[in-house]
């Protein structure tokens, strides 16, 4: 990759995760938005080069002839079809060039060390919303939304679950790497709280467990496994207060709260609210929790052969009609999205092109790999059919996403992939 197309692809991250300061300065401007998507054409269209070697080339192009296909039927104009489209597009086409140039390890390691900068940035801007603006607003994400509220939630779940395999496979910390993974947590955990986000305490702890079940019988063999897990349970027993204070400072959860409540009657109480949350509905009898939202679009797909096919058009989301027509009014996620959208097809395609990016590996075969692939699965899966459409709507989480899946599965990085996780003492 030359110094143009990599300076290009170094604006585009810095844009995608600084937009929502560009927001709240230009007051509210479309023009972060203006210079973020021609950031992006730019470094696409700059020698671009379209490989169908790359996992999901032919589903991709699958993808956007249905989608094409269903706007027409539904009466959308092309605009309206790239408008809906236009972030899986933008992921996949990065994707595609990242993944079929070869990329030197110096320019890995300023890509890395970027990515590290902006998460590290998103902490220090949710300081500034607490401290500085003396508020938690739901929109305010760090630095990169000011709109936005659910990447509060996946921003923190998918750093949390890519430290964690690191932690878990890295042969010994030095001081050094301490602090910085400290201070990439720690930013994560600043932008869930600052945005008020009731999810970070739930979905994060049972996505990670889940991780570590995974990743057990990788590293049985490993004499560093029972360090490991003593060093995450004593993590574990220091974070605690931090997130049972996280639940009586959160809207929602505290309501029920006295201030005299036990850990475990915090922890209770918040599961109870959760619970009626997500099955609530409004004084109309539409649905305003996910998992109720889920299961009535569900009833719908299945009751009516025109939504199945071609869902409502896009954009119907949040139409008034499509929330009367179809009885919601809140709790729409990534899949239910695609399906009021688009149907049924649009979604399992959506699925498919993301599995091919995440665990189709073409690189050099190795536990930590595999783990980490295993974990970014079930960071898309659980966000795209139970939280929200963050990996189909912005590049914030895919920008992420879509660099660390290049690096391990591309075999036009496996030279410079096999070395940085040898600079990195990482079982291999």
């Amino acid at each position: 990759m030359d110094k143009i197309k990599i300076k290009l692809f170094y604006l585009m991250i810095f844009l995608v995760f600084t937009q929502g300061m560009w927001e709240r300065i230009l007051l509210f401007s479309t023009l972060p938005q203006v210079l973020l998507d021609a950031s992006i054409l730019a470094f696409i269209l700059y020698k671009f080069n379209y490989s169908f070697k790359v996992p999901g080339a032919f589903l991709f192009l699958m993808l956007c002839v249905v989608a094409f296909f269903v706007g027409f039927a539904n009466g959308d104009s092309v605009i309206d079809t790239f408008m809906y489209l236009r972030f899986l597009v933008y992921t996949y086409l990065i994707y595609n060039q990242l993944f079929s140039n070869p990329i030197s390890l110096k320019r890995w390691n300023g890509i890395l060390k970027l990515i590290a900068v902006m998460i590290i940035l998103q902490g220090f801007g949710a300081l500034f919303n607490i401290f500085i603006l003396g508020e938690r607003v739901e929109g305010y994400v760090g630095l990169m939304s000011s709109l936005g509220g659910t990447t509060a939630t996946v921003f923190p779940l998918l750093i949390s679950a890519i430290l964690l395999v690191y932690y878990l496979f890295v042969v010994k910390l030095n001081t050094k790497i301490t602090l910085v993974l400290s201070m990439l947590l720690f930013s994560g955990f600043l932008v869930g709280f600052s945005s008020g986000k009731r999810g970070i305490y739930f979905i994060i702890p049972l996505v990670l467990i889940s991780i570590i079940i995974i990743a057990i019988p990788k590293l049985r063999k490993f004499k560093l496994l029972k360090r490991k897990l003593v060093g995450l349970a004593s993590l574990g027993l220091l974070i605690f207060p931090l997130i049972i204070y996280g639940m009586v400072n959160s809207k929602g959860l505290n309501y029920s709260l006295t201030g005299n409540e036990s850990a475990f009657e915090v922890i209770s109480n918040s599961l109870e609210y959760a619970e009626d949350y997500e099955n609530a509905t409004d004084q109309y009898g539409r649905t305003i929790g996910r998992s109720n939202t889920s299961t009535r679009i569900i009833e719908n797909t299945l009751s009516s052969s025109s939504f199945f096919f071609f869902g409502e058009g896009y954009g119907a989301t949040k139409e008034e009609s499509t929330m009367l027509k179809l009885g919601y009014y809140y709790g729409i996620v990534g899949f239910s999205r695609d399906i009021i959208s688009g149907g049924l097809f649009l979604c399992l395609l959506t699925i498919l092109l993301f599995y091919k990016i995440i665990l189709n590996n073409n690189s050099i075969r190795l536990k930590f790999s595999a783990v980490m692939r295993y974990a970014m699965i079930i960071v898309f899966l659980y966000t795209y059919f139970f939280y929200s459409s963050d990996f189909t709507i912005s590049l914030k989480i895919n920008a992420i996403l879509v660099i660390v899946m290049v690096l391990l599965n591309s075999p036009k990085q496996r030279v410079a992939l096999v070395e940085l996780l040898k600079r990195g003492r990482v079982l291999i």
